[in-house]
């Protein structure tokens, strides 16, 4: 039998998403900062455009929240950001650019990877209409409530805001027991509500998948649907256990938080596990290291970034071990390389 122990890696989200969790909690009175740190992710990282969190990253993240904001609704609440301008991408101006709405959910399920890896979500086909069904990554189901009735809020919340109507699903289904307080959920779902069901879901009318996007445009729809494929074509084929310990090494390298067994443990496996699987992939934890900090060494350095910054931003006790490693990669001082970037030869 398939345990957790020897499952292997499920992908993660975009680190856009998880500043959005984190600026939920930071509106709220708590610290975004120590709570990112308490789950080995730095917010520099997060803020990078295709930085990506592995989901049992997401769940510890999680853990932590559920015990600091102490709001039993938490996941309802999350989903309410989803109406916030500062928080679209170019995914949520494809979705409002589409025709209607079932032209938006459509793309929802086609593009998901831009937003999270996983066949997270399914448009079904149901009497005079379409469920849009949503399955959770296996590392998330710890905390499966509040991660479906976000889940779910998120759809009907962003269905209402991309055609500026009142528009409600016939019905919407949990996997878990109805919680004691169902009043925010009525008033927010404003339908037919059923839990301990087979599945999370949003069940739609033909009526409602008809409902035109008052901003839909063919020309600008293209436009970021070829955006969100070149994203997507930036993402590795398949996330493998290599492709985890990046992730989480993009997102733990800042002041030399990233430690070979500190990813196991992000990954719930041991570091044994963790190096046995590498080798398995050709290569091994400090080889996968290594290679981001090489890569992101570059891509700092055209930031302008003063170099004891770039050290510290890629896990390095001080500039001079960083200057060291940089003229091993390649046969330069960073100074040097960065004035021939600059085109100053």
């Amino acid at each position: 039998m398939v345990t957790l122990r020897t499952r292997p890696p499920e992908g993660g989200i975009a680190g856009r998403m998880v500043l959005r969790v984190l600026d939920f909690a930071a509106a709220r009175g708590h610290d975004a900062e120590a709570l990112s740190e308490r789950a080995g992710i730095s917010l520099s990282a997060l803020r990078e455009s295709d930085a990506r969190v592995p989901y049992p990253v997401v769940a510890t993240l999680g853990m932590h929240l559920e015990a600091v904001l102490e709001d039993p609704n938490w996941g309802l609440h999350l989903a309410t950001d989803v109406r916030d301008t500062k928080h679209f991408d170019v995914g949520v101006l494809m979705l409002m650019a589409s025709p209607n709405v079932r032209g938006a959910l459509e793309r929802l399920v086609r593009f998901q990877r831009y937003w999270g890896d996983g066949d997270r979500a399914r448009l079904l086909a149901a009497p005079k209409g379409a469920c849009l069904r949503y399955v959770a990554p296996s590392s998330l189901r710890s905390g499966a409530r509040h991660t479906d009735e976000c889940a779910m809020a998120e759809v009907v919340l962003g269905v209402r805001t991309l055609t500026g109507t009142a528009a409600s699903p016939r019905a919407v289904r949990f996997r878990h027991a109805a919680p004691r307080d169902l009043a925010e959920h009525r008033a927010l779902f404003d339908c037919a509500l059923e839990f301990d069901a087979p599945h999370a879901e949003t069940e739609w009318s033909d009526d409602v998948l008809a409902l035109a996007m008052p901003h839909a445009n063919a020309t600008y729809c293209g436009l970021f649907e070829s955006q969100v494929s070149t994203a997507l074509g930036r993402l590795p084929e398949r996330p493998g256990v290599s492709t985890a310990v990046r992730d989480i090494a993009r997102t733990a390298l800042s002041g030399g938080r990233c430690t070979l067994a500190g990813t196991a443990r992000s990954l719930a496996i041991t570091p044994r596990t963790l190096q046995r699987r590498l080798k398995a992939e050709q290569t091994s934890f400090e080889e996968v290291v290594e290679a981001l900090r090489r890569e992101l060494a570059l891509a700092y350095l055209d930031q302008e970034l003063p170099l004891r910054e770039v050290a510290w931003l890629l896990g390095y006790r001080d500039a001079s071990a960083f200057h060291f490693a940089f003229k091993r990669w390649h046969g330069a001082t960073p100074e040097q390389v960065r004035r021939v970037r600059r085109g100053g030869g």
